[in-house]
């Protein structure tokens, strides 16, 4: 079943749903780390040794056995209004943390928070690193219980960019419940999300809405995880399913997940009765409203957009009634007002804006594909080349290495061939230029600007002809997506001197 213009109700559905949920892959009230060490309900242990376990939230309720631990036990993603049940010493509060100090007799830690008959939270998606932005939002919200974070929250599941936006996420004063994007699955694993929030399919119910956050990073829903949905579920009236990829494409461009699963989850929202499936994976914010269940895309808290205006969703509920006002934001845009060029010798030069826009300029048709050979970035790029830029800091030698860095952090590496390119390697990638215009647009209005870019002769610089001029533990060797070669927001340039 495919969505062309709304939702068909399928009749007749028989599907073969999986019944065994293997502990550690789905978590809806528990998740066991070891026999020897905290088990957890509603939770996730983060870490733990002699003196100190800490405890991920998952859930308002969570409930930690210590297995005789003792020494600090830290919550961390805690509700505001959290209490904590089977200790006699008070609690440190500290935003969303909770600290406690237990000796061996406590078997047993309970968070609990109470029902409200309404309450507020907020939906977004596709930070993508901008962790700024992100940050702007979680500073605006008042009122809102918790967030839900569609994902996409790196731009490349890089260690440092999980990293800075689990301290953006940290320092929110309302939990953040996560699910993980395509960007977020380095190499097609969750290692690195995991590690910091915890496995990528679990479930919660606050005052009778229940959520089951289901992983989609790889562009697919299987029908044992929306059976772990279904029980996650029980007999809830208002039940949700928060997961990266949309099964429509309200834009045309087909970004959603495969076509079994885009059936499979539609046909299962309309025949459970559902209330919602939240989304984000496209640059943008729709809601499509179909027998009682929103279906709703929002890709607006720090990517480069498809539509409309960054934002997030401030979703309501009352009584089992949910309603939703999207809220833009007014971005004041952090990128730097130059690029810094760093010499293989370490000569340094910062290029404004203006210095960019009087060098002489390259200009083409260009594309590119993404890790699903979805093309994208269709336009006419202008800039000057990568290699005139590196001359001005003493150019670039056989062997050396040319280190691009986002304003966000995230970073590409490239080959003396990529700048200084051969006619084999000019017949796939084209020039490599710093784009400081597309289309009608020029930085600083450009907002992904200045953009790395390749002119390939064919108008389309493809993940084969990203293949072919990729280096050893470079490019399409790490991750086999041209598009994640074509940095925005270029910070700066640096050429690395070869061993």
């Amino acid at each position: 079943m495919r969505i062309e213009g709304a939702y068909k109700r399928r009749v007749g559905l028989a599907m073969a749903l999986a019944a065994l949920v293997i502990a550690g892959a789905f978590v809806t009230a528990s998740y066991l780390t070891g026999e020897e060490e905290a088990s957890v309900e509603g939770g996730h242990v983060l870490h733990q040794d002699s003196d100190l376990i800490t405890v991920r939230c998952l859930s308002p309720d969570v409930s930690v056995n210590l297995n005789g631990f003792s020494g600090q036990v830290e919550f961390t993603n805690c509700f505001a209004d959290a209490q904590v049940l089977g200790h006699e010493e008070d609690a440190v509060k500290n935003g969303t943390r909770i600290s406690l100090s237990v000796s061996e007799d406590v078997e047993q830690l309970t968070l609990t928070v109470p029902d409200k008959e309404s309450f507020k939270f907020v939906v977004l998606g596709d930070s993508q690193g901008k962790n700024d932005i992100l940050a702007q939002i979680l500073d605006s919200i008042e009122g809102c219980e918790f967030v839900i974070h569609c994902g996409d929250l790196t731009p490349s599941g890089a260690e440092s960019e999980f990293k800075a936006v689990q301290e953006t996420l940290d320092s929110s004063g309302v939990p953040v419940f996560t699910t993980p994007g395509n960007h977020d699955a380095r190499l097609g694993l969750l290692g690195g999300y995991e590690s910091r929030f915890g496995p990528a399919n679990y479930a919660f119910t606050y005052s009778g809405f229940s959520f089951a956050f289901l992983d989609s990073s790889d562009q697919s829903i299987s029908e044992r995880e929306l059976e772990f949905a279904k029980e996650a579920f029980g007999d809830a009236e208002t039940k949700i399913i928060v997961t990266h990829m949309p099964s429509y494409d309200p834009f045309g461009s087909n970004h959603t997940l495969d076509a079994a699963s885009c059936d499979r989850l539609q046909a299962f929202t309309l025949d459970n009765g559902l209330s919602g499936v939240y989304t984000g994976h496209i640059h943008a914010f729709y809601i499509l409203e179909v027998e009682g269940a929103a279906f709703m895309i929002t890709g607006g808290a720090g990517a480069p957009l498809v539509d409309g205006e960054h934002h997030h969703v401030v979703a309501t509920a009352d009584s089992g009634d949910l309603s939703y006002e999207k809220v833009d934001l007014a971005i004041d845009w952090t990128m730097s007002p130059h690029v810094s060029l760093t010499g293989r010798e370490g000569q340094l030069l910062n290029l404004t804006f203006d210095d960019l826009l009087a060098m002489e300029s390259l200009s083409a048709y260009s594309s590119y594909e993404n890790l699903y050979n979805n093309v994208g970035g269709e336009g006419v790029y202008s800039g000057p080349s990568v290699a005139a830029l590196i001359d001005l800091v003493g150019g670039m030698e056989d062997g050396d290495v040319l280190r691009v860095v986002a304003s966000d952090g995230y970073a590409q590496e490239f080959g003396y061939l990529n700048v200084c390119t051969s006619e084999e390697w000019l017949a796939l990638q084209g020039t490599m230029i710093l784009a400081i215009a597309s289309d009608d647009e020029t930085v600083p209005d450009w907002s992904v600007g200045p953009r790395l870019a390749f002119l390939a002769p064919d108008g389309l610089y493809s993940n084969t002809d990203c293949e072919g001029t990729s280096y050893e533990d470079q490019g399409y060797c790490l991750y086999p997506s041209a598009g994640s070669r074509w940095v925005s927001c270029v910070s700066s340039i640096t050429v690395e001197a070869g061993t």
